[in-house]
């Protein structure tokens, strides 16, 4: 059974194919028309898993779009279906009036047949629906807990159930306005960066200074979580629910909170302040809504999806606010990966089961061998390049002696982290090496961190965790242990934390050349970061990699078993 997803008008549309409920091909079309955050229909990407497969549209069960606009339909004003219309307003036309006529609402999946002769069906699929199908058929686990947020699906903002094999039982839904994602965004625009785009950065501010502060109070009385686990807004601060207003927030919060900071301007004490009071509110009422979910559920084990689960530092605190002994992340829980959840969800729908196998990496986008790197070396006249024998070893002597490197090998990652596919590593020993990276490669804020990458079994040495503890997309934040903070400081952030990746045997070249820099000099880790400039989609092909590289302050450029030199 083949389900292609199709997750399209977000902030980065993908597309995905799932076969038997595996996922065989995934790419965000952002890597594929080299625009940053692309929002266009994602004909590129559906393209290559098309091609990837070697099939057609004819080849598909079913294609799974992961929005239903039919849910939207229900609250079209009256009016606006009078006169004469675009007669392709149809499909919108007679679903909204029918639903209006018969009193009912949207189902939470709708579909369209027949776009064509012999066209697999469209399914509109519930946004948050896609969201879960991201988390829970991506799990290892056949029961558990779930939570969705994020700034808001058709009209959800977030969503408390549990699943069962394909069974869903939702507990809570909170609805648009009400939204923790709309929170963070209109105070990462307040704080001068772009919402939608840089709460990242505003995440990484807060580790600047202390929450305990003069804005903590004033932040925690904008939010409000009920016995429920459902949460409110102060809503009057806010006016991102408000089309015609050019800001997310309100002169309200612009009298308690102070003037906006002008984007590109100096960041101040006040500023880094209040980053740290929205973190610790946004982790105090995520923390609170759980613990309502595991009073409702039962369960111990949880998977949590939605843009708001981008938030590293919040995902490594789970297991130890919460009562959730263990807690399921995908590499892709924002917006783009719901490509991937429509896909699965439906998948499991119509062959009545859950995927068996989790997921244990995200190389799921295009591949380049080898042979075809070298080609694209030699069509390209490249000087200073050689094939070496071993290019893990090879690379770990580079990056020992000071260089760094831009790291180009097998099928891409999908998802916003570079998982040793596609990235740009450094000498964590070395001090120096965060600020040549932002300064010379990736031209960012000098207070943003950068990740460790470790040998899986001995992130427990590093980190404050138990040995077997698992980090295999990047998606929690964890303390160093303080007494080995001194032989990594490139990657220990300013609260003493590290946003690790820990690596197994799902990448043999890159866990190669992590031990064999762990032989070389006796530190198991090394800096890594998505190989892109500051702007750009991280690289995809072989060309993508030649031009960013020679473009920055890389010093050496491995693409697949090719070293090439500046």
């Amino acid at each position: 059974m083949r389900v292609l997803g199709i997750c399209h008008d977000v902030f980065i549309c993908s597309a995905a194919l799932v076969e038997d409920g595996r996922v065989v091909f995934a790419v965000a079309e952002e890597r594929l028309d080299r625009v940053k955050q692309s929002r266009v229909f994602p004909v590129r990407a559906i393209s290559a898993c098309l091609e990837h497969a070697g099939i057609g549209f004819g080849d598909l069960d079913e294609i799974a779009v992961a929005w239903n606009p039919v849910i939207e339909a229900e609250t079209l004003p009256p009016g606006y279906l009078s006169g004469r219309r675009w007669r392709a307003e149809h499909l919108m036309q007679v679903p909204a009036r029918l639903l209006a006529l018969a009193g009912k609402g949207a189902a939470t999946v709708s579909r369209h047949e027949s776009l064509w002769q012999g066209a697999p069906p469209v399914s509109y699929v519930e946004h948050y629906l896609a969201h879960i199908g991201n988390a829970a058929y991506l799990s290892p686990w056949e029961r558990c807990a779930v939570l969705v947020l994020d700034g808001r699906g058709e009209r959800k903002t977030g969503l408390l159930a549990e699943v069962d094999g394909v069974r869903l039982t939702v507990h809570e839904e909170i609805d648009f306005p009400h939204s923790l994602g709309l929170l963070y965004g209109a105070v990462t625009q307040f704080l001068g960066f772009r919402p939608d785009s840089d709460e990242w950065k505003v995440m990484a501010l807060a580790a600047y200074a202390d929450a305990e502060n003069r804005y903590l109070e004033p932040m925690r009385r904008l939010v409000e979580v009920d016995e429920r686990g459902r949460f409110t807004l102060a809503l009057e601060d806010f006016e991102f629910f408000n089309q015609w207003h050019p800001r997310m927030f309100s002169a309200r919060f612009e009298a308690e909170f102070g003037e906006p900071r002008r984007p590109g301007s100096e960041l101040t004490d006040r500023h880094r302040e209040i980053a740290a009071a929205l973190q610790r509110v946004f982790e105090e009422a995520v923390t609170e809504i759980l613990r309502h979910l595991h009073r409702r559920a039962g369960l111990d084990r949880l998977v949590v999806s939605g843009g708001c689960f981008m938030n590293s530092v919040l995902n490594g605190k789970i297991t130890e606010l919460t009562p959730f002994a263990e807690c399921f992340i995908t590499s892709c829980p924002d917006d783009s990966g719901t490509s991937v959840g429509a896909a699965l969800y439906r998948c499991a729908e119509l062959r009545g089961q859950r995927p068996v196998e989790a997921s244990r990496h995200n190389y799921w986008g295009l591949g380049f061998s080898d042979e075809e790197c070298m080609r694209t070396v030699e069509r390209t006249r490249l000087p200073n390049a050689a094939v070496v024998e071993d290019p893990g070893a090879e690379a770990a002597s580079d990056l020992a002696a000071g260089r760094l490197i831009g790291w180009f090998q097998g099928r891409s990652e999908f998802g916003q982290r570079a998982l040793g596919h596609r990235s740009i590593l450094a000498d964590a020993r070395r001090a120096e090496a965060k600020d040549e990276v932002n300064a010379a490669v990736k031209y960012r804020e000098s207070f943003r961190p950068f990740a460790p990458a470790i040998l899986a079994e001995r992130a427990h040495e590093y980190f404050d965790c138990e040995p077997g503890t698992r980090v295999p997309f990047m998606e929690k934040v964890l303390r160093f242990r303080p007494e080995k903070r001194a032989e990594a400081p490139a990657v220990v952030h300013a609260d003493g934390s590290g946003r690790l990746q820990t690596v197994g045997e799902e990448s043999p070249r890159f866990r190669r050349l992590l031990e064999s820099f762990a032989e070389a000099t006796g530190v198991p880790l090394v800096l890594n970061t998505s190989f892109n400039l500051n702007g750009e989609p991280i690289v995809d092909s072989p060309e993508d990699a030649i031009r960013t590289f020679y473009a920055c302050g890389l010093d050496v450029l491995y693409l697949g078993n090719v070293r090439i030199h500046k």
